[in-house]
């Protein structure tokens, strides 16, 4: 956007130089005060509309009618959806990053020079100007860039305030500077009016159209009055970029900024380092900085709100003084801030449901954050829960919480079960058809739960009715299903309960083949990631219902669990830890369908499924060398490891990356040799936590304890010089390199940290978060390089062949 906007500029303004006489117009010491007006929007979404005031003045002159000019930024006024702003108003600044960019330029002079052929150099001073801002208020590295990125470019604002001027001033004369024809209206002793339209028979890539008119000074440079309005075109005709300028004198300075608060709040935001110590949130600064400032800001609605961050990104001690500042927030003043409104609504559903109610109609602006709170929060506080005080007490003492929290969080837990029962209620008294979809189902559970009658229950089955998409995918429908399943068999329901079995699992089929409504949808990807690990559950229950009548439909039953299960990492949804954790279910059904195999004389077939599950579960190789050893005696495990297992793993994809010296680092460097790469970034706490991990890993191969393996870190989304600060500062040994983005995109990185294990030949596994990588590395390096004598050659096993 950034980049077609300043490509409009250029073009409306026109390129060509003009030949005028070396004998500069301009006095030292002229000044000019302009109001700029502009107005840009990309089609399809709300303009952005920005109102500035600018005061230019001569600094210089030189002989050959060169002069330089200070363009300062006196006031500024912004308005796009979700901020509206004004710097003569205090009460409309936020921390916004937005915002950040004109208020750091305030009264920060950009120099330039204008050449006699009227050309305009690039601010001389922006980088200058741009540490010294970041500087003022510690932002963060990626910010500073987009300062340093985007103040060269003033350049072609200047060329409102310093139009070129015509070669002749006859009334009706006629020049073309590309891609404009201009054309002289009228001319009096002071002014010269211009009117421009777009060349005809323009050829270029990118096309302008519109009207451009301006006034401009007789005998000096500078314009008068000037309007734009033009639009960019694609080669195909459609619409690019609108943009819109008014430029108009002014003689009233603006009011000044309150940049002290403005400063405040951009140090409390998480594009400053302010707060930090080694790209971590410092508690003892933070309660300095508050200690400070709340005298003299702590009523202020803006400051509440980003204490609420602060709090957010300090140590976990803190999370006491982040509920007591959430208390202090009116529940409106929290719109748009999702994440507080989830911590707002999880203290208040028990307490006051027209509050919750509140809390929930804004939570659902962010359809997924709703979703989340209802089936990962609010649903764990439906059932009836024993809760042993003692135990849990005892575990919050050890981990620092003061008893009155401790407490506070009893009686919660007392008066939560109640609460959840009334808000229950009131969800379903709600008329909003997509609350209702996100509802209805849990609320059948909920029912379900709390009676013995079995007509009742009869009548709950029935009632899922046919879920539509909504209600499978927002409502978790078949969650829910397979919850009343569950109340039905342990109440001696088993015909009900194997009927609506049957029914999720048809209702689960039938979701997962909907391509027409996944394709219209792509934001729900994750739902369907969790609606086919619920439809692995499924086919798993259908076997442990079938087992004792049909073994053969049976373990039919299991291969389907096994198959729809997730093949890696990548196929795993964060949502379907809570699946399991409500309905008690396994993450991967490979290994119960390995031993059955197993059972029925099947070793091949079951070391095929074995050897997939590798991929989810990388930690299983120990466990599936003993399975291998145990039925292909005199064979050997590690040639079967190279030689078959191996290469059904994806080739991991090339790169050349740049590391911490700018030196070049490339995947073949580590040809031979078991790698592991990491995907971390300063700002990822986990990523953090782990790396003292990484380099104590590193240490050991440094010493030539391990040579046969290697370590690559590999900064994200951030400068490579703050990775290799934050690295210097912590004396880590581990190489490292700085992502291009591409890489992040070839190797399908969705999360930090994220580890890569690339085999000595190129092959790659994604490794499950938290998984104990050194260890990992350790064994398949042994199977991979170790030898075996003695033994017959592998068994070839096809992994390619469908189950």
């Amino acid at each position: 956007m950034q980049k077609c906007l300043l490509l409009l500029v250029y073009l409306a303004m026109g390129s060509c130089s003009l030949t005028i006489s070396a004998q500069s117009k301009f006095k030292k010491n002229d000044f000019w005060r302009y109001q700029v007006i502009t107005k840009d929007s990309v089609p399809g979404n709300q303009a952005t509309h920005i109102t500035k005031t600018v005061r230019l003045t001569i600094t210089a002159t030189e002989p050959d009618g060169s002069a330089t000019v200070a363009y300062e930024l006196e006031g500024v006024a912004m308005k796009r959806p979700g901020l509206d702003f004004n710097s003569e108003n205090p009460g409309t600044y936020t921390g916004n990053l937005y915002m950040l960019e004109f208020m750091l330029l305030l009264h920060r002079p950009l120099v330039f020079k204008i050449f006699p052929n009227d050309s305009i150099s690039a601010p001389v001073n922006a980088m200058a100007n741009a540490e010294a801002a970041a500087a003022s208020v510690a932002i963060t590295d990626n910010i500073k860039g987009v300062l340093t990125y985007t103040w060269p470019f003033m350049q072609a604002e200047l060329k409102y305030f310093f139009p070129a001027r015509p070669t002749q001033t006859a009334i009706n004369g006629t020049w073309t500077e590309h891609p404009w024809n201009f054309r002289i209206t009228g001319a009096d002793k002071d002014l010269v009016r211009v009117t421009g339209v777009p060349e005809k028979n323009n050829k270029d890539s990118i096309r302008v159209t519109g009207s451009f008119s301006y006034s401009r000074s007789r005998n000096k440079h500078n314009v008068h009055t000037l309007e734009l309005r033009s639009l960019l075109l694609r080669p195909d005709g459609t619409a690019l970029v609108e943009k819109d300028v008014t430029v108009m004198p002014v003689t009233s300075k603006p009011l000044p900024a309150d940049t002290a608060w403005f400063n405040t709040l951009v140090r409390m935001s998480r594009y400053s380092n302010w707060l930090m110590v080694n790209s971590e949130a410092d508690s003892a600064k933070i309660a300095q900085f508050l200690a400070v400032n709340t005298p003299r800001y702590g009523d202020r609605q803006t400051f509440k709100l980003a204490k609420l961050d602060i709090y957010g990104h300090g140590s976990e001690y803190m999370y006491e003084e982040y509920g007591k500042a959430l208390k202090d927030v009116p529940i409106t003043a929290l719109a748009g801030s999702f994440s507080h409104l989830f911590n707002k609504l999880q203290a208040t559903y028990y307490r006051n449901v027209d509050s919750a109610m509140l809390l929930i109609k804004l939570l659902s602006a962010n359809q997924s954050s709703l979703n989340s709170w209802l089936d990962q929060s609010f649903a764990q506080y439906l059932p009836r829960h024993e809760f042993d005080t003692t135990a849990a007490g005892k575990e919050f003492r050890d981990n620092g919480v003061s008893e009155a929290r401790i407490a506070e969080i009893f009686e919660e837990s007392r008066i939560a079960p109640a609460g959840a029962q009334l808000l229950m209620n009131r969800l379903l008294a709600e008329k909003d058809s997509v609350l209702q979809a996100s509802v209805r189902p849990m609320s059948l559970w909920n029912k379900a739960m709390y009676t013995t009658d079995t007509a009742i229950l009869k009548s709950i089955a029935a009632d899922f009715g046919n879920p539509g998409a909504a209600e499978m995918t927002l409502g978790k429908a078949a969650r829910y299903e397979l919850l009343v399943q569950d109340i039905l068999r342990k109440a001696n329901m088993p015909a009900a309960a194997n009927a609506l079995l049957d029914k999720a699992l048809n209702d689960l089929k039938i979701n997962q083949a909907d391509t027409a409504f996944w394709t219209a949808h792509p934001e729900l990807k994750e739902k369907r990631g969790a609606n086919k690990y619920l439809l692995s559950h499924a086919y798993y229950l259908k076997y442990e219902t079938t087992k004792s009548s049909d073994k053969k439909a049976a373990l039919n039953y299991l291969a389907m669990a096994a198959a729809t299960a997730p093949k890696s990492n990548a196929d795993k949804t964060y949502e379907s830890f809570y699946d399991r954790s409500f309905l008690q279910s396994e993450e991967n059904y490979s290994t119960r369908f390995a031993k059955e195999l197993e059972a029925l004389g099947q070793p091949e077939e079951a070391m095929k499924v074995l050897s997939k599950q590798l991929a989810v579960q990388p930690d299983m190789l120990d466990s599936t060398r003993a399975f291998f050893n145990a039925h292909f005696p005199g064979k050997s495990f590690n040639d079967y490891f190279r030689n078959v297992l191996l290469k059904e793993w994806e080739d991991a994809p090339d790169f050349t990356l740049k590391g911490m010296n700018n030196e070049d680092i490339r995947l073949a460097d580590y040809r031979g040799k078991w790698l592991l790469l990491d995907f971390w970034g300063t700002w990822c706490a986990p990523c953090r936590e782990d790396l003292p991990h990484l380099n104590k890993l590193a240490v050991e191969i440094n010493e030539g304890k391990r040579p046969q393996n290697a370590i690559l870190a590999i900064s994200c989304h951030e400068p490579l010089e703050t990775a290799r600060d934050f690295i210097a500062a912590n004396k880590y040994v581990f190489p490292a390199a700085h992502s291009n983005t591409r890489i992040e995109e070839s190797y399908k990185i969705r999360g930090y940290p994220t580890k890569v294990l690339v085999s000595p030949d190129g092959k790659m596994l994604d490794l499950q978060f938290g998984a104990d990588y050194a260890a990992i590395l350790q064994t398949y390096s042994k199977a991979y390089f170790v030898n075996e004598k003695g033994h017959q050659p592998p068994i070839r096993i096809d992994n390619k062949k469908k189950d």
